[in-house]
């Protein structure tokens, strides 16, 4: 094989890499990076969105962008912001952020995204989600306020496990129901008023606080 063969065969591998995060593009999309500021990225398998994968700042307030590329947003990807409170000698960026405010547009909150992130006190959530995989908040041991989105249909195992200062959980009227997959969702999470965690309940919440 000739060497621009070779080249052009590593240019065709490195754009089908960038192109979905499972090279399951179906779409016309081809994005030209991986990285965008403290951002990494790709292509959901549909190659009609952005998955964020990861983040390198340095915490803080975050604010993720609606779009990348001029693709629109629509999940976090599993484990993207995920801190490290357990080896707290190796720390991780997700560890350093404080507040995050997640886009109108996503629609799926990942498993692990934001678990361990031990300084987290906010998290926004848009009502364009309509499922929190599993442990995607769990550990934030300092998280004091979140919502439950307008659009929810589905959450995870253990989502919101163990956020013990979590006393500001605000949930829309219009709800009616959640799928629950899994148990103990807001086990741990003591600081709960009564009347959210009886709103829970009837949502179909099935474990305890």
């Amino acid at each position: 094989m000739t060497k621009t063969k070779l080249i052009l065969l590593a240019g065709a591998v490195l754009t089908m890499a960038m192109t979905a995060c499972g090279g399951g593009n179906k779409g016309p999309i081809q994005l030209k990076n991986n990285q965008f500021g403290d951002y990494k990225y790709c292509l959901n398998d549909e190659g009609n969105g952005i998955v964020i994968t990861g983040y390198t700042g340095a915490g803080g307030k975050v604010y993720i962008p609606a779009k990348i590329e001029e693709v629109s947003v629509v999940e976090i990807g599993e484990n993207a912001f995920r801190g490290n409170s357990r080896e707290r000698q190796n720390p991780r960026p997700g560890d350093s952020i404080t507040s995050v405010v997640i886009p109108n547009g996503v629609r799926k909150i990942g498993r692990g995204a934001f678990s361990d992130c031990r300084n987290l006190i906010s998290v926004t959530l848009p009502d364009t989600v309509v499922e929190i995989r599993e442990v995607a908040f769990r550990g934030c041991t300092t998280l004091i306020s979140a919502n439950i989105p307008a659009g929810l249909k589905i959450m995870g195992l253990n989502a919101f496990f163990s956020d013990r200062e979590l006393s500001n959980l605000s949930i829309p009227d219009s709800m009616t129901v959640i799928k629950w997959q899994g148990w103990n969702h807001f086990s741990g999470c003591r600081k709960l008023p009564p009347s959210v965690q009886q709103r829970l309940k009837a949502l179909g919440y099935p474990a305890g606080f």
